[in-house]
């Protein structure tokens, strides 16, 4: 007596259906709104604030420098100063 192979269909294939909408688009950019693209070679974005403001904030600045700086092919350097922190476009 010969068995028959039973067929469990588990999925199913749909072609040329798409990409689906994004439900989340991501997190919001926190420092968004500086104008890195902008700026030109040897301008200065100032962020006046106290030392504990510098101190909390200092080192979120400089990663969403540098992710736009590999974005953009552009070179930043971000540093503490007496008035709070500077954003120097170098190249």
């Amino acid at each position: 007596m010969q068995e028959e192979a039973k067929v469990h269909t588990r999925y199913r294939v749909y072609e040329g259906v798409g990409v689906p909408p994004p439900v989340n688009p991501g997190p919001r950019r926190k420092w968004g709104d500086l104008p890195l693209e902008s700026v030109a070679v040897g301008d200065l974005i100032e962020m006046p604030m106290d030392k504990e403001g510098v101190d909390a904030l200092i080192s979120s600045i400089r990663s969403y420098v540098y992710r736009v700086s590999r974005r953009t092919s552009r070179k930043f350097t971000v540093r503490k100063t007496g008035y709070g922190i500077g954003i120097w476009r170098v190249a």
